[in-house]
């Protein structure tokens, strides 16, 4: 019986304790507004992203085996979260068939996002994001909502989602109105075919899925930092115009690229002073769509925390104009009107708008400066 661990095991280990030190490094380089809750909340971004890791790489990685589970909550985002949306995941692979089944729930859109390799990024291969989206809505459900799905290679008849060569997992967005007082869509997948041995817990085994989660934290965390660093850029306290992510390309957007396609992205930065409020006005577009969300997002592109106070809306919770507008209010502090989001006392921060199913360039908001006075005069 061995005494000792195996040197490849230590090693591999010493680089997951690296990556983490790095990471740190990541957090401490940032140009960031320096805030003690924005300090605070890098140092425990990189605690989350280091369980994020070992989550996604070293326990629930087999796609012989696969398990769908929840891969971001309140306690643990990722790269830009939507507090409307319940993130699914699933280890999968393009060669072996997959049963997806379970029943449809209360969430106005499912989005099934099937992509590549996501914790290579960055290392030279070829990175080509998202290789194909489909939604619930696009399959026959029974009459209580049931479905089963067939994931594969090969064509089946009915419910049928090709894989694409390069597919490497499924990412599920269920994006709500009313997430907390929803019923949720259950979800279950299976690989079909011959059983196969499970792997076991060998020492390469371990320490190879050990070196790629270090790669993934330090990848991912340096890439978070960028998109503070290039969500800041440009004019303050505007929200910039929409762009479909299927239009992103993995050599220019590594992180974009693997977004839900059915989605258009709009985005900016606030700066206020002291006293200062940004008003925001959201226009329907004139067609039917699903969803929009807007949502305030920290250096570290995590959403303000909101569970205890309101840090994002979206069209099926916002107070509506009688106009059909919505109006949003970035603020520090209670302005006393309706469609208040929380910055927590934080005078910049960046925001995020997501469209679901609303075509490419839905119409871009309104925004304007104001002073918390004029505002509580308005009340």
């Amino acid at each position: 019986m061995a005494t000792t661990p195996p040197k490849r095991l230590l090693e591999a280990f010493d680089t997951w304790m690296q990556a983490q030190r790095t990471a740190l490094e990541t957090v401490l380089a940032a140009d960031q507004p320096g805030t003690d809750t924005d300090w605070a909340e890098g140092f425990r971004w990189v605690t989350r992203m280091a369980s994020n890791a070992l989550d996604q790489i070293v326990e629930k990685n087999d796609p012989q085996y696969p398990v769908i589970y929840q891969s971001q909550d309140e306690f643990r985002k990722f790269l830009v979260d939507n507090p409307d949306v319940r993130y699914q995941y699933a280890r999968i692979n393009d060669t072996d068939t997959y049963r997806l089944w379970g029943r449809r729930g209360d969430a106005p859109y499912v989005g099934f996002t099937f992509g590549s390799d996501n914790f290579r990024w960055g290392q030279g291969a070829a990175v080509r994001g998202t290789l194909s989206q489909y939604y619930l809505d696009q399959f026959e459900c029974d009459a209580d909502g049931n479905f089963e799905i067939v994931i594969s290679p090969e064509h089946h008849e009915g419910n049928w989602i090709k894989t694409e060569p390069g597919t490497h997992h499924l990412a599920v967005r269920e994006t709500f109105h009313d997430k907390a007082n929803a019923r949720k869509c259950e979800l279950h997948i299976e690989r079909l075919g011959p059983p196969i041995p499970p792997l076991r817990a060998t020492p390469e085994a371990i320490a190879s899925k050990l070196e790629d989660a270090a790669h993934f934290l330090v990848f991912t965390t340096k890439q978070g930092s960028g998109m503070w660093q290039g969500g800041t850029k440009g004019k303050p306290n505007v929200i910039r115009g929409a762009s479909g992510a299927h239009h992103v390309k993995a050599k220019e957007d590594e992180v974009r690229a693997h977004c839900d396609t059915d989605m258009a992205y709009m985005g900016g930065h606030f700066a206020l002073e002291p006293g200062q409020a940004l008003e925001i006005t959201m226009h329907p577009p004139p067609y039917d769509f699903v969803y929009w969300g807007l949502v305030l997002v920290s250096p570290w592109q995590e959403s303000f925390d909101y569970r205890y106070t309101r840090t994002c809306a979206n069209n099926g919770n916002a107070v509506r104009n009688d106009d059909g507008t919505w109006t949003l209010v970035v603020a520090g502090e209670d302005p006393g009107v309706p469609n208040w989001l929380d910055t927590g006392g934080r005078l910049q921060g960046q925001m995020l708008l997501r469209w679901v199913l609303a075509g490419e360039s839905p119409p871009a908001p309104t925004c304007r400066v104001v002073s918390l006075d004029e505002l509580r005069r308005q009340a």
